[in-house]
């Protein structure tokens, strides 16, 4: 709970499983097999998963453009970011946003 109320709180931190652990106050392996166990995810894997998620929030809700929404979410870059969606979503940022009926931010999505 600790390390998932700490990662929910800071989302542009760059997490790994060490710093991870360290909230929990357990060690690393310990840690990830526990968190494993209980959130059936890897904790990278969640943090991908929940940022992924707040991207698609983001998206639908603001008009914050690619950049500015990889910089809230931990990702150094926009071009960054829109690899990582188009691996996980099948499309970039912009075209998942234009298909939810948003318009493009202003400069660029």
């Amino acid at each position: 709970a600790p390390a998932l109320r700490a990662l929910h709180e800071d989302l542009a931190r760059p997490w790994t499983v060490d710093a991870l652990a360290r909230e929990a106050g357990m060690s690393r392996s310990a840690f990830a097999a526990l968190f494993k166990e209980k959130a059936g995810d890897t904790p990278l894997g969640y943090l991908t998963a929940w940022r992924m998620y707040r991207v698609k929030t983001l998206l639908r809700e603001s008009p914050l453009s690619v950049q500015e929404i990889a910089v809230r979410v931990g990702y150094d870059t926009g071009s960054a970011l829109s690899r990582a969606f188009l691996r996980r979503e099948g499309l970039s940022p912009g075209a998942w946003r234009q298909s939810r009926g948003r318009p493009a931010a202003p400069g660029g999505a």
